[in-house]
């Protein structure tokens, strides 16, 4: 049965060919010491993609705890779990891409492929028989409560020739600490310095005592909203640092849904995202009270808003509304805007540091999913196609335990 595929051969060698090719490779002198030697998660991979070898860091990537080699180790428990686990893999199914199992041709068959590093890398080294490296985003589920998790990698590719076929080096560097670093301090001076700008305009208006005077009362107003959007940007860069780090704490309480939404409505009211567009809240919603962590859900709106506004053209209007399933004891929030997202910026929404404006701005959407998801025992998710426009909801517990 031929496969389809939407971006890179779906065909696979068999597990019959696939042990002997770690066979072959495991009766040479040294194979397994080098690899072991190496500081970082190494695999080799056969012509097709497939794990024929992996080195111990690899190993603990994927949850095996032996004191020894898992290749040549001195139990042979540990060598056949290690065999019937992983040898016969793509990169993506061992290391639990979401995305690996979409389709029956598995890693680097699906649209999503076409934007991996992973991938990329791969069929570059194998086309061009030379090193190859790139930057990916690894998105799969934390073991332990399910949620949606970003590791930056950097990837290398070499390939390798042993006995006359053909195998790549592939090995993995988590970079996610200095991408994370990286993102937080653009985004941060970014929004700081755009915010501490206007408070400087404000302050020449107080400085010519001729020009504020008449108006006093009214720059007064503006120059302390200004000061609490500079708090807010600092806040929240806060809040997604500790978010990342697992050190927020969740602060269950009673939350008005309407109130959340006119906060959205007057934080945005008079600044440069909502310019020449209307940001309305949906007549026919009912309000609620529900329990959950009030601070968390007004930043989650924030970045769901802002993203809404930024994407708007001048004369657009953002929709904000918001309702609950008394039979599954959920409430959700939802954000329309009229702008239709193109596929390939659909299937990278969520992903830590992708962003269509610029480098080191994608860390809006990436936090609306990890605060839902990890926090606040929620969904994330969005439509977009015409004429509906997109339209981003979040749904939660009617009470947050």
């Amino acid at each position: 049965m031929v496969l389809e595929t939407a971006f890179a051969p779906a065909e696979r060698d068999t597990s019959e060919q696939v042990l002997a090719q770690h066979q072959r490779l495991a009766a040479l002198p040294f194979v397994q010491e080098f690899l072991n030697a190496m500081p970082h998660m190494t695999v080799v991979l056969n012509g097709r993609r497939q794990i024929v070898f992996a080195n111990r860091i690899f190993a603990r990537l994927l949850g095996f705890r032996t004191e020894n080699s898992l290749l040549g180790a001195a139990e042979s428990g540990a060598v056949e779990s290690f065999v019937a686990r992983v040898l016969g893999m793509r990169p993506g199914e061992a290391v639990g891409c979401i995305r690996s199992h979409l389709t029956e041709g598995g890693c680097g068959t699906t649209v999503y492929c076409r934007s991996c590093g992973f991938v990329r890398s791969i069929l570059n080294s194998q086309a061009l028989g030379g090193e190859d490296v790139q930057d990916g985003v690894l998105v799969r589920r934390d073991s332990s409560d399910g949620a949606a998790e970003s590791i930056d990698l950097r990837v290398w590719a070499r390939p390798i020739d042993v006995e006359g076929e053909s195998f790549t080096i592939f090995s993995l560097v988590d970079i996610s600490a200095d991408t994370r670093r990286d993102a937080l301090e653009r985004i941060f001076f970014h929004d700081v310095l755009n915010t501490a700008s206007g408070l400087r305009g404000l302050a020449e208006l107080l400085a010519n005592e001729e020009a504020y005077a008449p108006n006093l009362r009214e720059t007064a107003e503006m120059l302390v909203e200004s000061t609490d959007h500079l708090v807010d940007e600092i806040n929240a860069q806060r809040m997604l640092s500790a978010a990342e780090s697992g050190e927020l704490q969740v602060k269950s309480e009673l939350v008005r849904a309407r109130v959340q939404l006119e906060q959205m409505q007057h934080h945005f009211a008079s600044g440069p995202p909502a310019a020449g567009k209307t940001l309305r809240i949906d007549g026919a919603m009912r309000d609620f009270v529900f329990t959950s962590d009030p601070t968390l859900i007004r930043r989650v709106l924030t970045n769901l808003v802002k993203n809404a506004l930024e994407a708007s053209a001048p004369g657009d209007e953002v929709v904000l509304s918001c309702g609950s399933d008394a039979e599954a004891h959920a409430v959700w929030f939802s954000v329309r805007n009229a702008g239709v997202m193109p596929e390939e910026v659909q299937r990278r929404v969520f992903t830590r540091s992708f962003s269509t404006k610029g480098r080191g701005r994608g860390l809006g959407t990436y936090s609306i999913q990890l605060l839902s998801e990890r926090y606040l025992q929620g969904r994330a998710s969005f439509a977009s196609s015409a004429p509906a426009g997109t339209t981003f909801t979040v749904r939660y517990p009617r009470f947050l335990s």
